[in-house]
């Protein structure tokens, strides 16, 4: 695996369509189509469901009115439409006389308001952990008592294993390359198997599970699996929260956002408790993040397991609305999310955004142009100024605003399906056989039924998680599966939920191309 897949972006590009050609017709043909697709060793993960849309229409010019329709017509979600501005964008064409709108000019609009989606993750080389951690499982097995095609592999182990990692804790690359190559000859000569470390395994290859873990380990620390150090932002900041005893090669990833040009002028989200040695450019507007290791589960699937997912950014604000909508209550402003750049203000409130989107305007030119320029410092206060006095304006008017950005995917299961689908194209990229997740009785493992968590694990673990694997499994193909995690010191975990792609070359092959990032609207684009 050389790079981390892009979060979000274009599968194509836009490309007129030619009229037909009249008098004598070449025998040559032109497909600016085909020409202009993203190469697939460049597909993002995930893209957006509404500009591919947008993309497919049979017209090349239409009424604003006309497009919104077209797009719900599609299967297009609400919900993406919300997310990117789409909707408010044409809904302010519609109030301006419903003006027409070519295919070429909404896509680039599109690309300019839709929020681009961005991925830091923290992690280390992690070989000398899972050689360590391999010398310490192999080390309590009595080779003796195996089987004689687990014993041969075992005590092979068991007296090579020690010499990867030498003093000072270096890695002996020459003993670690003569193990791999002396295993490789072992499960030819014993299974046949050829080049079995690098290759993998058949899920249904009969093959003893004692002899699947240790080769998962071995393919782990040869970095066929995981993703390239130099893309590491830091190191992990929280690996001995909530994580499950076991596995390796701990990371964490913060997924976040840059706003659209329509709002550009929003306060932006710091943190809310976790701001994971970054600097704030870095994890600015993270919406979700992520805590995951490398585990072998009980049928010997090398996976991706997470830990946890949680966001900061939405966590808080959603339970104020849930709370409100039960109690028969309005949502106080100070408790709901920031006012939306993007969301047309009243008449009064006109002049002020319009001059607060001029200065955002001089500050992008001025940041792309001259960042030194001592004409910023004046023009981010007078940005400042204008964004109170709009706000002020908009409390009088009972208009929302809080200091938190409404960032994309913003219920549990949302974001829980959106980093589902990620991982999943990491797991592909990485040669894992799969993703799985932490249940509610592993997060509840340390917390007592009184405890406040013990019961939001239920839900958001259990219900909440389910729910949002089964969207990402159909959007996705992969299979949704039950496995069995066991810990070091014996504790076993069933029913645990995996998204499996081992032995699955429809799912790789979707997973591939890119999936939607919404669970309802769009198609794969083959």
């Amino acid at each position: 695996m050389s790079k981390i897949a892009k979060v979000i972006g274009p599968l194509r590009q836009y490309a007129p369509k030619l009229a037909k050609p009249k008098g004598k017709i070449s025998e040559k043909i032109l497909d600016l189509a085909k020409g202009k697709k993203t190469p697939l060793e460049d597909a993002p993960a995930l893209f957006y469901a509404s500009r591919e849309a947008i993309l497919d229409a049979p017209f090349e010019k239409n009424l604003a009115k006309n497009w919104m329709n077209y797009l719900r017509n599609k299967g297009v979600k609400d919900r993406e439409l919300y997310d990117t501005s789409t909707t408010f964008f044409l809904q302010d064409l519609i109030q301006k006389g419903n003006k027409p709108l070519t295919k070429k000019d909404f896509i680039k609009e599109f690309d300019e308001i839709a929020p681009n989606l961005k991925i830091v993750a923290l992690g280390h080389p992690t070989i000398k952990t899972i050689i360590n951690n391999l010398h310490k499982q192999v080390m309590k097995v009595d080779p003796k008592t195996q089987d004689p095609r687990v014993e041969g592999l075992y005590s092979y182990l068991q007296n090579a294993l020690p010499n990867v990692v030498g003093e000072g804790n270096k890695i002996n690359q020459l003993a670690f390359d003569g193990i791999v190559e002396n295993v490789n000859k072992y499960m030819e000569k014993v299974f046949g198997v050829k080049s079995a470390i690098e290759e993998g395994l058949e899920l249904t290859a009969n093959i003893p599970f004692k002899v699947k873990e240790p080769l998962s380990s071995l393919s782990a620390a040869m970095g066929r699996r995981g993703i390239p150090p130099t893309r590491y932002k830091g190191e992990t900041q929280h690996g001995g929260q909530q994580t499950l005893p076991g596995g390796d090669n701990y990371r964490e990833f913060l997924f976040r956002y840059e706003p659209g040009k329509l709002r550009k002028g929003e306060p932006v989200f710091e943190h809310s408790g976790h701001e994971f040695g970054l600097t704030l450019k870095n994890r600015a507007n993270a919406f979700v993040w992520a805590r995951v290791s490398d585990r072998t589960d009980e049928f010997g699937k090398r996976l991706i397991f997470v830990e946890e997912i949680q966001s900061d950014m939405h966590q808080r604000i959603q339970s104020n609305i849930r709370k409100a909508k039960m109690e028969g209550k309005v949502l106080k402003r100070e408790e709901g999310y920031a006012s939306r750049g993007d969301l047309p203000p009243p008449e009064e409130l006109m002049a002020n955004k319009q001059q607060l989107d001029l200065v955002n305007l001089k500050i992008e030119n001025l940041l792309a142009t001259n960042p030194r320029s001592p004409a910023l410092p004046k023009l981010n206060a007078e940005r400042e100024k204008i964004r109170n006095i709009v706000e002020e304006a908009a409390e009088k008017k009972g208009l929302g605003g809080g200091s938190v950005p409404e960032g994309p995917f913003q219920t549990s299961q949302e974001y829980m399906e959106f980093v589902a689908k990620y991982l999943l194209r990491m797991a592909k990229d990485g040669k894992y056989d799969g993703v799985a997740f932490a249940n509610s009785k592993i997060k509840n493992r340390s917390l007592q039924p009184g405890d406040r968590s013990y019961h939001g694990n239920l839900g958001a673990y259990g219900p909440i998680l389910n729910k949002a694997l089964s969207n990402a499994a159909k959007k996705t193909g992969a299979n949704l599966l039950n496995t069995v995690i066991k810990t070091p010191e014996g504790e076993i975990y069933g029913n645990v939920k995996v998204l499996n792609i081992k032995g699955n070359k429809m799912a790789e092959e979707i997973i591939s191309k890119g999936v939607s990032a919404y669970s309802e609207g769009g198609v794969v684009y083959a």
